[in-house]
């Protein structure tokens, strides 16, 4: 993949929160927690 490309998307508050702190507890930027989450849900998928 050539880059990477910015979105915009809506996720609920709460869900968000505990992302977020989950990444800092883990040393986890954002970015990759979500572009991993999303391959291993298409990995799953197939």
């Amino acid at each position: 993949m050539a880059g990477k490309i910015t979105k915009s998307f809506r996720v609920d508050p709460k869900l968000w929160t505990e992302v977020k702190v989950y990444c800092a507890q883990h040393n986890i930027d954002l970015s990759s927690f979500l572009e991993d989450a999303l391959k291993e849900k298409l990995k799953k998928a197939k």
